[in-house]
C-alpha cells in the first residue's frame, strides 16, 4: 500500500462535539495521490485531544487510550513535525495528518508500546497549517492541536505551477528532487539548494550547500533509502574539484561525507554502493575515477588522452552506469561528443558526435549539440537533452535514438521541442509510464510530457535560476532513517 497516499473521506468533525463518534462504515478510501483532494483537511479545534471515530473491528484492546499530544518541528528542517503521545497500553497504531490541497497521508503503521511514542511526519509544505491525529488500529482516533511547520528558507526559489494534469501523471511521481541555485544568471556561482517539491511545486524539504560550493547532480542512492548530493569545489574554488565531496543524507540528518576529488559536474553511485565520477584532478585531461565504499583512494578506470583516440581536451557534462553491461555512458560538452566506456576494460565501446570516427546520425540534422542529461531508457534507446534550432530560433529539446552497433548510426525514433533553451545544463529520463520528465537547467523550467507530446506537469522559476538533475520520489518515508521509519519512544 503507498503510505503517501490515503486519502480520508471521513465527515469533517472541526465544528462538532469533540466527543462525538463516526460509524465504521465511513472507514478510509484509499487513492492513488493525495495532491488530487479538494477536501480540506480536518483540523479541529486547538487545544485539548479529540476522539474522532471508531476506524473499524479489531481483536486489539478497544479501550486504549491516547494522551497528551504534542508536536514539535525538527530542528534543521521545519517542514518535518515529530509528534508524540502518551498510549495506555500496547497497540498497532498510525498517524494521520493532513492539510489544504492534500487531504489525509498516513505515516508508517507502528507497533507502539505501553508509554511516550513517537513519530516524525514528512511531505509537509513550509509554512503549512496541518491536522494531526493517532489512531488506534480496530478502535478510535485521536486528534492532536493543529500545528503549523516551520517558513521557506531564505532564498529557496518557488516555481509557479503552469500545468497540472493529474490524470497523466507518472502515478508513483509524488515529489521531485532536484537542485537549484539561488542567483540567477545561468552558469554562476550563488547559493545552491537539494530540495523537494510536491505536485503543487511546493518544497516539502531543502538543504542548503555550505560556502557557495555548488550542488547539481542531487539523486536518491541505489538502495532507494538515502539521498545523496554532491558539494563540488571546481566551479567555486577553481581547484579542479580537489575539495569536492559526495554528502549522503537521510531527510532527518546526515549519514556519511565522501571525499571525491576531481568532480566537477556529474556523479553515480552502482549498486555496490560504488561512487564514479568524471575528474579534472586525476590527469589525462579528464579521467573517469571509481571509489568503492570505505577505500581510501580512487580508481582511475579511462582517460580521454590514452583511451579516446582524437578526443583532444575534454571535459564531461554527464554519465549514466549501464548496469546489463557494466559499462558508463559518459558525455562531453567540449567536444559534442558521447561515448560509452567498458568499466572492466576501460575501452571506449562506440562514440558518437563530432569526434572522428564515430556513429553517425539518421536523419543528419539530429545530431545532438550541447547535450546534456545522457541515459539509456528501459528499452535500449538512448535519450539526451540536446541543443538544436526551431522556426523560432534556438530550443532545448530531448531526442531519443535507436543505437544501430551494425550500421554504426544512432537513429532518431522521437522527439521533444518544448520551445524554451537553456543556455546550459538540462536533464531528461523516461519514465515507468512512458512519459518523459525534462529539466531545463538554465532556462530552470521543468516539463513532463506524454509519449504524443502532451504537457502533463510545467513548472517554471521564471529565471535564469541554474536546475540540476532531478528525479521523481514515490514515497519520502523511504528516505527517513531506520530508527524514524519506525517510530521510535520519544526520549
Amino acid at each position: 500500500m503507498q503510505r503517501m497516499a490515503l486519502l480520508f473521506l471521513l465527515p469533517l468533525l472541526g465544528c462538532n462535539d469533540p466527543d462525538s463518534k463516526q460509524d465504521s462504515s465511513t472507514a478510509p478510501e484509499e487513492t492513488g495521490n493525495p495532491q488530487d483532494s479538494t477536501s480540506p483537511p480536518h483540523t479541529g479545534e486547538s487545544g485539548e485531544a479529540q476522539h474522532t471515530g471508531d476506524t473499524g473491528s479489531s481483536t486489539q484492546p478497544m479501550d486504549v487510550e491516547i494522551t497528551d499530544l504534542s508536536w514539535r518541528l525538527h530542528d534543521d528542517v521545519p517542514s518535518m513535525v515529530y509528534v508524540s503521545w502518551e498510549q495506555s497500553a500496547a497497540a498497532t497504531v498510525y498517524v494521520e495528518y493532513g492539510f489544504e490541497g492534500a487531504g489525509w497521508m498516513q505515516a508508517p503503521t507502528l507497533s507502539a508500546s505501553a508509554g511516550t511514542n513517537q513519530q516524525l511526519l514528512v511531505g509537509i509544505p513550509y509554512d503549512e497549517a496541518v491536522g494531526w491525529r493517532v489512531v488506534v488500529e480496530g478502535g478510535q482516533a485521536f486528534e492532536g492541536e493543529n500545528m503549523r511547520t516551520g517558513p521557506l528558507p531564505d532564498g529557496l526559489p518557488v516555481p509557479t505551477l503552469e500545468v497540472s494534469k493529474s490524470d497523466a501523471w507518472l502515478p508513483s511521481g509524488n515529489y521531485l528532487l532536484t537542485s537549484i541555485n539561488q542567483n540567477s544568471g545561468g552558469w554562476t556561482g550563488g547559493t545552491y539548494w537539494t530540495f523537494i517539491i510536491d505536485r503543487q511545486g511546493r518544497p516539502v524539504w531543502a538543504n542548503e550547500t555550505p560556502d557557495r560550493n555548488w550542488t547539481l547532480f542531487a539523486q536518491v542512492s541505489a538502495s532507494g533509502d538515502y539521498i545523496l548530493w554532491d558539494e563540488a569545489t571546481a566551479w567555486s574554488d577553481y581547484d579542479d574539484g580537489a575539495g569536492s565531496k559526495v554528502h549522503y543524507t537521510y531527510l532527518d540528518g546526515e549519514i556519511d561525507v565522501v571525499s571525491t576529488p576531481g568532480l566537477h559536474h556529474a556523479f553515480v553511485q552502482l549498486p555496490d554502493g560504488t561512487l564514479a565520477w568524471g575528474s579534472q584532478y586525476h590527469g589525462g585531461y579528464e579521467s573517469l575515477v571509481e571509489k568503492a565504499p570505505g577505500a581510501k583512494n580512487e580508481t582511475v578506470l579511462w582517460s580521454c588522452q590514452d583511451d579516446w583516440p582524437s578526443s583532444g581536451h575534454c571535459e564531461s557534462n554527464g554519465l549514466f552506469y549501464v548496469v546489463d553491461t557494466n559499462s558508463f555512458l559518459y558525455s562531453f560538452y567540449t567536444n559534442d561528443s558521447v561515448v560509452e566506456v567498458d568499466r572492466a576494460t576501460g575501452e571506449s565501446l562506440w562514440w558518437a558526435g563530432d569526434v572522428p570516427n564515430g556513429y553517425g546520425f539518421d536523419p543528419q540534422g539530429s545530431q545532438f549539440s550541447w547535450q546534456h542529461g545522457i541515459s539509456y531508457t528501459d528499452t535500449g534507446t538512448l535519450l539526451v537533452s540536446t541543443f538544436a534550432r526551431n522556426d523560432s530560433g534556438s530550443t532545448t529539446m530531448v531526442r531519443e535514438y535507436q543505437v544501430d552497433h551494425e550500421a554504426r548510426l544512432l537513429h532518431e525514433v522521437w522527439n521533444y521541442d518544448p520551445g524554451v533553451h537553456a543556455v546550459t545544463n538540462g536533464d531528461a529520463w523516461r519514465l515507468e509510464n512512458g512519459n518523459t520528465l525534462h529539466l531545463l537547467g538554465s532556462a530552470a523550467e521543468i516539463f513532463e510530457v506524454t509519449p504524443k507530446k502532451e504537457v502533463v506537469w510545467h513548472l517554471d522559476y521564471d529565471s535564469t535560476q541554474l536546475l540540476g538533475r532531478g528525479e521523481f520520489i514515490e514515497d519520502l518515508y523511504d528516505l527517513v532513517s531506520e530508527t524514524e521509519k519506525a517510530g521510535r519512544a520519544e526520549q
